[in-house]
């Protein structure tokens, strides 16, 4: 057999064989200069040059060896005449480029909008807003890569939109509720009622307490105070209230404490003597609500009431402090010899009973 004819039909095996060995050129090419770049930027500062490398890495090796393997497909299906494979394989090489170059797109995305939420203080904006635009951003990129990989099939748009406009009126009423949490998340990230990190209690959830982990699209993750993640559907916080703890301005010291009728000749001191001592502590704001003052007559003895806030703390800061102002009262009550009253009844007998 002639040499140009067998070049000319195993030249498909060669042109296998190169796009292989080009693709193995290529990946060996892009490894070498990641790792140039990871060496030279390993000691500089700033967000992006700690992080180029591992955006761009993984979606150009895919995209390199999607490439060269739909190439050799397509080859193989056109040498043997697979017809029905070969009006798929030759569209597949560009839909898995464009696959890959939308998942960097995407990695570069995720890069940027943590990076804009890590520096959210600095332009006022809540970092559950910077997350929520994030994933509207994903979701627009992959409709985009779709609509793209649609056209390059040779596949329609426009019936594929009619046919969504008919599907969604009856997926609408069977999946309302996924469609109410779906809009409860998105209310979430834009009413930035509260942010990750924040506490929060639910009132109409037995008071239930915790801290705010993640703010999904369907759920919202909330840690209790025995480190539990509790899982609560998005479409809860646009009917039940929410108390965000940690937006709170001041805490609340409300106290009522009743000391003996014998204190009535130093009352009016004793009173006097709290709101000075009292209102001395650093974490006490005198601006807001203060008030030391005898409240009445009880059953057991006089009633002094203390409505007065501190400034805004962690809860155990708040417990310690309020420790400090109940040290205060004790020893403003027993310098003028007062004693404090627990409910206790005394008989007082007029004759004293035969031995």
């Amino acid at each position: 057999m002639e040499p140009e004819k067998i070049l000319s039909e195993q030249w498909w095996l060669i042109e296998i064989a190169i796009v292989l060995g080009v693709a193995i050129i290529l990946s060996f090419v892009l490894k070498k200069i990641v790792k140039v770049i990871r060496k030279k930027i390993a000691q500089k500062q700033g967000f992006w040059k700690k992080r180029i490398h591992k955006i761009i890495h993984m979606p150009l090796q895919t995209a390199i060896w999607s490439f060269g393997l739909a190439y050799v497909a397509d080859n193989i299906a056109t040498h043997f005449g697979l017809d029905s494979l070969t009006k798929y394989t030759g569209p597949l090489k560009g839909a898995l480029v464009v696959v890959c170059f939308g998942w960097l797109i995407l990695r570069w995305l995720k890069a940027a909008f943590k990076h804009l939420a890590d520096k959210s203080q600095k332009f006022g904006v809540a970092p559950s807003t910077i997350f929520g635009i994030s994933k509207l951003c994903s979701i627009l990129v992959v409709i985009i890569v779709l609509m793209i990989i649609f056209q390059i099939f040779g596949i329609g748009i426009a019936p594929l939109l009619a046919f969504g406009g008919i599907g969604v009126a009856g997926l609408a009423f069977a999946a309302k509720d996924i469609i109410a949490n779906f809009f409860g998340g998105v209310m979430l990230h834009f009413a930035s009622i509260f942010s990750i990190g924040d506490e929060v209690v639910i009132p109409d959830k037995s008071n239930f307490e915790g801290v705010v982990k993640e703010i999904g699209w369907y759920i919202t993750v909330i840690e209790d105070y025995y480190r539990r993640p509790v899982y609560f559907p998005n479409a809860l916080f646009t009917s039940s209230q929410v108390i965000n703890e940690s937006r709170r301005s001041h805490r609340r010291i409300k106290e009522t404490i009743t000391i003996g009728y014998d204190a009535l000749p130093n009352l009016e001191k004793i009173i006097a003597d709290l709101n000075e001592k009292i209102g001395a502590h650093p974490e006490v704001d005198n601006s807001q609500s203060f008030s030391i003052t005898f409240f009445k007559f009880g059953d057991y003895g006089l009633q002094i009431y203390i409505y007065l806030l501190v400034y805004k703390m962690g809860y155990i800061k708040f417990l310690r402090t309020k420790q400090e102002i109940f040290l205060i009262i004790e020893e403003v009550v027993s310098k003028y010899g007062a004693e404090f009253c627990y409910p206790t009844t005394n008989v007082h007998l007029t004759q004293v009973p035969p031995k």
